[in-house]
């Protein structure tokens, strides 16, 4: 390629970029522009050569620059900075040009348009924040469930051994008595305690069958509270990649969890299938219902998973009215194990 052919090439090349490029001399008249900055003045490149550059820039902005762009003069070196215009975001940068006397004759500005990774570094931070609100709402859940029922149970287990030992000490014959109901206290803790380590980690979704899975969390929940938890899905699902059956299983887990604390139910229907490429999962109560539209927002929990669903491109859907119960639908494209998500 010869010398020529180089330097057509480099300047398709600048021409082509998404990097504006604004070229001007220190009484701020433009040299050159390529066509991502002429687009931000909505004019052709070569009406802006000749234009004096702070006519185009908002005051607030010209007078920033100039402050920078005296101290690149001053110092020879670049200053890059983020700033926002607007609603859009950029990333600038100025770099001095020097002339042939090794001074800087001319100024080139370097404005890359950011607003598209702000927003997703924002969204990610949200999500983060979420995130950590719903594993504090989880653990001091986690903890008060506990407190309240594991603690009333030792306590009750500690009065019944003494209870027990005071008689074997006096000689009483009916030391024994008591005996049956202490067993059914740590019974009681035991099954308790497996729940709670049940729903901290679930099973390996990797080795067991998800739809299994899920029955199991159903029944382990209906034995617990009392709820009449009532479970039905397809046997033969395709692969999913973890994170997805974590999400469906935290619905089912986080819906039955609002059922028992808010809905005054007595039975909750869930049901699994997989159609058109999407595993959908329903769960819906026979409790008493709230007003959506007096309840514009999820609760921590219901929020987290709405987003969760949303971020593995799925959709995620609360439907409720006063007496009628509530139902959580969420869905999801099905990709293959490994793929990421």
């Amino acid at each position: 390629m010869t010398r020529v052919d180089e330097q057509d090439l480099l300047w398709e090349l600048l021409e082509a970029s998404p990097v504006a490029v604004e070229l001007f001399d220190l009484d701020g008249i433009i040299r050159y522009v390529n066509n991502t900055a002429a687009l931000r003045y909505a004019k052709p490149a070569d009406e802006l050569a000749g234009v004096n550059i702070w006519s185009l820039y908002p005051a607030s902005q010209a007078a920033h620059c100039k402050t920078l762009i005296n101290q690149v003069i001053n110092t020879g070196l670049p200053v890059q900075f983020t700033d926002q215009w607007d609603e859009q975001w950029v990333n600038v940068l100025i770099c001095p040009i020097a002339g042939p006397s090794g001074k800087t004759e001319q100024i080139v500005i370097y404005t890359n348009d950011i607003t598209r990774q702000i927003n997703a570094e924002e969204r990610l931070k949200l999500v983060s924040l979420q995130l950590f609100t719903n594993q504090e709402d989880e653990r001091r859940r986690i903890a008060q469930d506990l407190h309240d029922d594991i603690g009333q149970s030792m306590t009750a287990l500690v009065l019944h051994l003494k209870a027990i030992h005071s008689d074997i000490a006096s000689g009483r014959r009916e030391a024994g008595d008591q005996i049956p109901e202490t067993i059914r206290i740590v019974e009681d803790m035991m099954r308790h305690i497996r729940q709670v380590l049940y729903e901290l980690r679930p099973p390996s979704f990797g080795t067991t069958p998800f739809v299994k899975v899920l029955e199991g969390l159903c029944s382990s929940m209906s034995l617990f509270t009392g709820l009449r938890v009532i479970f039905s899905g397809q046997e033969q699902l395709p692969p999913m990649s973890n994170t997805q059956a974590i999400t469906l299983y935290r619905l089912v887990q986080e819906g039955i969890n609002n059922v028992l604390k808010h809905a005054k139910a007595e039975s909750v229907w869930i049901n699994l299938e997989y159609v058109d490429g999407e595993v959908s999962i329903s769960l819906e109560d026979d409790g008493q219902g709230f007003d959506i539209s007096h309840r514009p927002s999820y609760g921590i929990g219901l929020e987290g998973l709405r987003e969760r669903f949303l971020d593995l491109g799925g959709s995620f859907d609360i439907e409720s009215a006063v007496g009628r119960g509530t139902r959580l639908y969420g869905s999801l494209p099905i990709t293959k194990p490994g793929v990421s998500t």
